[in-house]
């Protein structure tokens, strides 16, 4: 029984852990899978599972395949039998996007349509399981957490004001017998090209008054860019400055807790003490 727990015990040191010297060396491995496994999709001369092209597949790139998937099999087996709770680390991010490793490596094996076409698209997940080394994609996770509601009101106002150009551009041009603004989507859609500044040039105002109106949205534009940009810096450094010892929920596996966080962030379990 000791030697069992002790067994447990070491290997939550390793997969859960990222500060101890296993757990760094566990890491790195899955790091290199990772982008062994990327590097052999984008590579892979038959991504989407043509028949015509199935026959021209390297061999090396199908056997980088299978060892990364073994790879991500095991350290999702290990992560679901060394965490306490293992339905809430299943049904976390974390979790997602470890499962989604593994289970989009059989879309040859998906016959519907439907889900062929969900599975090709899902192959590519595998690429945010890299987030996990980044500190600072943890970071910006929170600060857009931190700052959703800010955002989503803002977002809301531009939507707003997106109509608003969009129903003002389209009573200017509509007068004209040759205008481009045959309904108020059309102008809508023109209101966010030229606010983003892309400015497509496939919709465009003939009229003085017009045009007048477009570069006062093109200026509008420029704010409306930077603003996001504040808010999301604002909340990045506030929690940059919370920012602690990094802590791993013994739950679910998440890291790089605040230094005064009690529970985690994913699931709600305690933390242990940094004593």
């Amino acid at each position: 029984m000791d030697t069992d727990r002790s067994l447990r015990q070491r290997l939550q040191a390793t997969v859960l852990e990222a500060n101890t010297p296993a757990g760094k060396a566990y890491n790195a491995v899955i790091f290199g899978s990772i982008l062994l496994s990327v590097l052999a999709l984008l590579l892979e001369p038959d991504p989407l599972g043509n028949s015509a092209l199935r026959q021209t597949n390297v061999l090396w790139i199908d056997l980088v395949q299978n060892l990364c998937l073994a790879v991500f099999a095991a350290d999702f087996v290990l992560h679901l039998a060394l965490v306490q709770k293992p339905r809430r680390y299943l049904f976390s991010f974390t979790g997602l996007i470890d499962a989604s490793a593994v289970l989009f490596f059989f879309v040859p094996q998906v016959r519907s349509e439907l889900l062929l076409w969900v599975f090709k698209f899902g192959r590519i997940l595998r690429v945010f399981k890299l987030l996990k080394f980044i500190d600072e994609a943890r970071v910006l996770v929170r600060a857009l957490r931190g700052s959703a509601r800010t955002i989503g009101v803002f977002l809301f106002f531009v939507f707003l004001l997106q109509v608003v150009l969009g129903y003002s551009i389209f009573v200017i041009e509509s007068a004209r017998p040759d205008s481009q603004f045959q309904t108020v989507a059309s102008g809508v859609y023109w209101a966010i090209v030229t606010m983003t500044t892309v400015g497509y040039g496939d919709v465009v105002p003939q009229t003085e008054l017009g045009r007048l109106l477009a570069s006062v949205v093109m200026m509008l534009g420029f704010g409306i860019i930077a603003i996001p940009t504040g808010i999301l810096t604002v909340s990045g450094v506030r929690h940059h400055k919370l920012r602690g010892v990094e802590l791993t929920c013994s739950s679910c596996g998440r890291q790089g807790h605040r230094k005064d966080a009690l529970h985690c962030d994913v699931c709600g379990a305690s933390l242990p003490s940094r004593a």
